[in-house]
């Protein structure tokens, strides 16, 4: 008979001799140009920047602030990481021996005239699974890939935040700034009206030029209440992101300085920088650390187990404590010889995840390519078409200051100033809407290249 010091020693000896079964992780190869097509400026990357640094205004900062401090979603991707956490940390406890205490009723033989008969065993109980084939580490490897793959979650959960409160704000301020510079047009217009009304009194125009202006001054202030619903929509938006019941917005428009050119850094960089990579990287990990534990299965599996107590057939006698002690310490070993094709489908199962969670990193990585070549081109065609809308505008304002000039001259008719208004109207809302065009390629570049999320 073994001392228990004998097999402790052969439950060390186990230990010593376990082989973690399957392949460590390495992250595939993937096809990375030497940069990113686009045009982008030298240093280093937008998306190592704090989004601080980025989006200046003052308003902007305080209410992105505000929606990191209260938005829901957020606060459901940290409960997220809690769990992985938890997950995590019950996982690991399979590595350690089991103690409980217990009361047990076992069935004993009946002799004649006897009405029940129960053998009662109270005792501590030991349990511990020794992971020769590392079963459980590749389950410990998979739950912290997990836990891992949560926390960049998160942090894409508040890159998300930050760029999509900056995208609305920048929207709500171009919203604000078409609907003065309407206004101020309609207003232009209502003036011009009040001259006709007059003039057509006097003899000078035709009722049919009144007209024209009226039908004029419609069309410009029916445009209003679509530019105000679009106001208010975006500040519904805004207060749902910072967690909040729909209210109104910030007073004053964005202010911000906007780069010619945008740094990228290099592509390689970006699988370390964006959290949608990490994340896909990250279930990479889990998924081939689930094939390891698939083909453990496959091995035999030994557990040591061990009862420390008393026994009796009587309760009471077991109770007051005059039953026999009794006390067992040793190996339990079992080998599945046929499950019906189980194990040999949960392993094919987890490899096919595996190929699924590479082909799905390799497509992430393609799309972050793509969303980053996107932003850089927009972003620097989009300082092209402001530049040339900023002419347009100018050039639009000093046309209908010359037809006032010579519609007052009666050099033509009231016609040419009207069409001069509406290229003017349209000139000033493409100029607000190429501003605005600007602003949302630089979130959509800061976004696209990480975003400022700092590596864990």
């Amino acid at each position: 008979m073994r001392t228990p010091g004998a097999v402790a020693l052969a439950m060390l000896l186990a230990v010593a001799g376990c082989k973690v079964v399957g392949d460590d992780y390495t992250r595939p190869a993937v096809e990375l140009p030497g940069a990113f097509r686009g045009p982008a400026a030298a240093g280093d990357s937008l998306g190592e920047a704090d989004w601080r640094s980025v989006f200046t205004d003052a308003q902007l900062q305080a209410m992105v602030e505000q929606v990191l401090a209260g938005n829901l979603d957020l606060q459901s991707a940290a409960a997220r990481v809690r769990e992985a956490q938890a997950t995590l940390a019950l996982v690991r406890s399979e590595r350690l021996p089991q103690a409980s205490l217990g009361l047990s009723t076992q069935v004993v033989p009946r002799n004649p005239g006897d009405a029940l008969t129960s053998r009662f065993l109270a005792a501590g109980l030991l349990s511990w699974e020794i992971d020769l084939w590392g079963r459980i580490e590749r389950r410990v490897e998979a739950s912290a890939a997990d836990l891992a793959g949560q926390r960049a979650a998160m942090a894409g959960a508040r890159v998300s935040l930050v760029a999509e409160t900056a995208s609305r704000y920048f929207e709500l301020g171009g919203a604000r700034e078409l609907l003065d510079t309407t206004e101020r047009s309609a207003q232009l217009q209502r003036d011009a009206l009040r001259l006709m009304q007059r003039r057509n009194k006097a003899g000078i125009v035709s009722a049919a030029e009144v007209r024209q202006a009226e039908g004029q001054l419609a069309s410009t202030e029916a445009r209003l209440p679509s530019i105000q619903r679009q106001a208010a929509a975006l500040e519904n938006v805004l207060s749902l992101l910072q967690g909040r019941p729909p209210g109104p917005g910030p007073a004053l428009p964005a202010v911000l300085q906007l780069p010619a050119a945008l740094p990228a850094g290099l592509p390689s960089s970006m699988l370390e920088r964006r959290p949608d990579l990490r994340q896909a990287e990250q279930r990479m990990v889990a998924a081939n650390a689930r094939v390891g534990e698939a083909k453990a299965l496959f091995l035999p599996s030994l557990s040591i187990t061990g009862a420390f107590g008393a026994i009796s057939g009587q309760l009471d006698q077991l109770l007051r404590g005059g039953a026999q002690d009794v006390a067992s310490l040793g190996p339990n070993v079992s080998q599945a010889l046929y499950a019906g094709g189980a194990l040999v489908a949960n392993r094919d199962a987890a490899v096919a995840r595996s190929e699924q969670a590479v082909l799905a990193y390799r497509s992430a990585v393609l799309n972050a390519l793509r969303e980053v070549s996107d932003a850089l081109i927009s972003y620097e065609l989009s300082g092209a078409e402001f530049e040339q809308q900023v002419k347009r505008a100018a050039a639009t304002r000093e046309a209908l200051r010359l037809a006032d000039r010579r519609f007052a001259a009666g050099v033509i008719s009231y016609l040419e100033v009207l069409d001069a208004q509406r290229q003017l109207l349209a000139a000033e809302t493409e100029l607000v809407n190429s501003k605005l065009n600007r602003q949302l390629a630089l979130v959509q570049a800061y976004r696209a290249l990480g975003g400022g999320w700092e590596i864990q």
